[in-house]
């Protein structure tokens, strides 16, 4: 077993309560475009039902999102610091350079940083797209399938996008292990060349998501137009009518969210390779 299968292993049980209440977080927040609806109708027709609902439900996500944000930040640090002190004791005692070993530190940080933050924000976008697809099928159907339709594309795009970012983020992990080194010769040539290939890298996959997401903003709009066609048609309440608005809201966000979060799954992919073995960086010079 790995350094950071080990650590995770020992950590799993917080680690799974953490994400569990980022779970009830974010059903919450799938629920409170109802909630208003309920309330807006309820408040219509003299009835103060709705708006009690409403409070429950947002004092319930406080109450969820601070013991989460509480939990959260005694969970990843700890694993962070276990990761990169056991780490740094097993790639020196394995004979690497000490350029390697200390960008593998920065590495796991960001292999953390991903539990840590990405994979909240996955979960996030995840009730963002489903659970607002599904809550747009209960409120209209016609809606939701147009909904649905437009996941298809999105999807051979964002798998477009994980094939192009794979190999520029290992060139990148490359990169930052032997930055230490490039750093501590101080050859302006060589620094400048090094940093020249980061930053047309880091560009390159800029622009991949740029495209990916806008992409999807063009697609939204034909979804956002047959929306309001099907709330202004004189059929729909009007509580009904600002939730649906609320859910294609959530759920073209979501989807604006995924091309990064998947290019962060790619790149970490990478990394825990890494961080699992001894491994050695490709020279920049072999790279163009």
């Amino acid at each position: 077993m790995g350094i950071v299968d080990a650590h995770l292993t020992a950590a799993r049980r917080r680690i799974r309560v953490c994400y569990a209440l980022v779970v009830g977080e974010n059903l919450f927040e799938l629920l409170w475009p109802f909630a208003i609806g309920l309330a807006i109708d309820g408040l219509i027709d003299d009835s103060w039902a709705g708006v009690g609902v409403f409070v429950a439900l947002s004092l319930a996500h406080t109450a969820v999102a601070f013991v989460r944000q509480r939990h959260q930040s005694r969970t990843f640090n700890p694993l962070y610091a276990g990761i990169a002190a056991d780490l740094v004791e097993q790639q020196r005692g394995a004979g690497i350079d000490m350029a390697s070993v200390s960008g593998r530190t920065e590495l796991a940080a960001e292999y953390v940083e991903f539990l840590d933050v990405d994979i909240p924000l996955s979960i996030t976008a995840g009730f963002a797209v489903i659970g607002s697809l599904v809550m747009l099928f209960v409120y209209d159907p016609l809606v939701g399938a147009v909904a649905a339709a437009l996941a298809v594309p999105v999807t051979l795009l964002n798998r477009r996008l994980m094939a192009r970012s794979g190999g520029l983020y290992h060139e990148l992990n490359d990169l930052a292990e032997i930055e230490v080194d490039v750093i501590g010769r101080g050859q302006r040539t060589e620094s400048r060349r090094h940093f020249g290939i980061v930053g047309r890298r880091w560009v390159r996959l800029s622009d991949a998501e740029a495209a990916s997401w806008g992409t999807v903003d063009v697609l939204s709009v034909g979804l956002w137009v047959f929306t309001l066609a099907r709330v202004t048609s004189g059929t729909i309440d009007v509580g009904a009518t600002i939730a649906m608005i609320a859910y294609v809201a959530f759920y073209t966000a979501g989807f604006e969210e995924v091309p990064g979060v998947l290019q962060r799954l790619t790149r970490l992919r990478d990394i825990k390779r890494r961080l699992d073995g001894p491994g050695s960086a490709t020279p920049p010079e072999r790279l163009p």
